[in-house]
């Protein structure tokens, strides 16, 4: 997690500087961090594959609803980040204000799946 939140500052922190042209490329910008955070959710889905796995637990994600126990919990976090993730990179901003609160909203959904996942992992 302290990883996630220091890329983010350095990309929020590229984003501001006045040393950065006007002439950013923000759509460039939020394909690179979406594409970032795709990579760390597609490591929260295989964690939770494996999860699945050693418990024999077959039963497929849940899209919504039905969260009844901690690992449909995580799995609905990380489905949830997901599509977040696709909507994001799906965005077009106009303004780095704008890209900004759309990151920053990203950030804080994976951080609450990473969280989730993290809660249903044995503690040893």
């Amino acid at each position: 997690m302290k990883a996630l939140t220091i890329i983010i500052i350095n990309i929020i922190i590229v984003i501001t500087s006045t040393s950065v042209s006007a002439a950013i490329n923000l759509s460039a910008v939020n394909q690179k961090v979406s594409n970032r955070f795709e990579e760390d959710i597609s490591r929260l889905a295989a964690v939770m594959e494996e999860l699945r796995d050693r418990k024999g637990i077959t039963e497929t994600r849940v899209a919504f609803g039905g969260i009844d126990t901690p690992i449909k919990n995580a799995d609905y976090w990380v489905t949830y980040a997901a599509e977040a993730v696709a909507f994001q990179k799906a965005q077009k901003y106009y303004s780095k204000d704008q890209l900004r609160a759309g990151l920053e909203t990203l950030r804080g959904k994976i951080l609450q799946a990473k969280a989730a996942v993290g809660g249903v992992l044995p503690n040893e």
